[in-house]
């Protein structure tokens, strides 16, 4: 959608919205004002796409985890299936702030309510990051998947590179608002808000890893075989690992989610039980 807005806003000469912040031509416009030419029904269709996208992305990496399709490591917890619907209302209400914001075009009648959806967009985009991440944390302390890990440390590194680029963003546009409308920041800050852009598309990315169970490797794989044969392991006295608690239908009554999965009397014996399988089982 960005490289649509652009390819289309190049070809039609540049056309400038908004004439009063004359530096800003000689750099690049701010993308709100892009949307609000005659490209707006492409900056619709973008913002909608995206957020259907984006919601369909949240919801199946919650389904996925169910109990009854154990595509992933399953859910184990009442908590993080809360979690997970907290993180799929933020992304809902997130998607339509941003579409919002693409249909409210930013010049001198919508101003302020374009803004207010855009801050929006990004307060609910954060806020579903950090529900994303506790259930990674979650899921890593309970399976010891290291998938989870490098995703919590990959997404911790975006988040810090997208809060720096905001604050220079912001920076900058303060500088223009102090050095009046033909002041040469606007035309960086401009440029800034594209950067922002495209470093919020490479989340998607990161959306669609986590929906590739390759990248749980065979250790996820072992440990789902594990639990649709816990019944019987359990049952016949033969494995000292019990697997109960990933079959284990969610309760109220049920461990702290918290919880490390091989915290108990028997932490040692089991993590040998659970290492030498999963070894044995590279090798069949």
């Amino acid at each position: 959608m960005l490289i649509s807005l652009m390819i289309c806003w190049f070809v039609q000469g540049r056309p400038i919205l908004d004439t009063d912040h004359t530096e800003m031509p000689h750099y690049i416009v701010y993308l709100s004002n892009i949307g609000a030419t005659n490209l707006q029904p492409i900056f619709i269709c973008g913002s909608l796409f995206m957020g259907i996208f984006f919601v369909w992305a949240v919801i199946e990496d919650y389904y996925l985890r169910t109990p009854e399709r154990k595509y992933f490591p399953p859910i184990f917890h009442w908590f993080l299936t809360a979690v997970h619907a907290l993180a799929i209302a933020l992304s809902i209400i997130a998607s339509l702030c941003i579409l919002m914001a693409s249909c409210l075009k930013d010049n001198w009648q919508y101003s302020r309510p374009h803004s207010v959806f855009v801050v929006l967009f990004v307060i609910f985009v954060f806020s579903y990051l950090c529900a994303h991440m506790l259930t990674y944390i979650i899921y890593y302390k309970h399976y010891g998947v290291k998938f989870y890990r490098n995703m919590i440390i990959i997404k911790v590194i975006w988040i810090a590179i997208a809060i720096v680029f905001v604050v220079t963003y912001g920076a900058f546009m303060g500088k223009g608002n102090s050095g009046g409308r033909h002041s040469i920041w606007w035309g960086y800050s401009a440029i800034m808000e594209w950067v922002l852009v495209f470093w919020y598309g490479l989340m998607f990315p990161l959306l669609m890893a986590d929906l590739n169970v390759k990248n749980y490797g065979n250790q996820a794989e072992y440990l789902m075989g594990q639990g649709n044969e816990a019944g019987s392991a359990s049952g016949s006295g033969n494995d000292d690992y019990d697997m109960e608690r990933i079959t284990k239908q969610e309760t109220w009554d049920n461990h702290n989610p918290f919880d490390n999965r091989y915290e108990n009397e028997h932490t040692t014996g089991v993590q040998e039980n659970l290492t030498q399988g999963y070894n044995n089982r590279q090798f069949l």
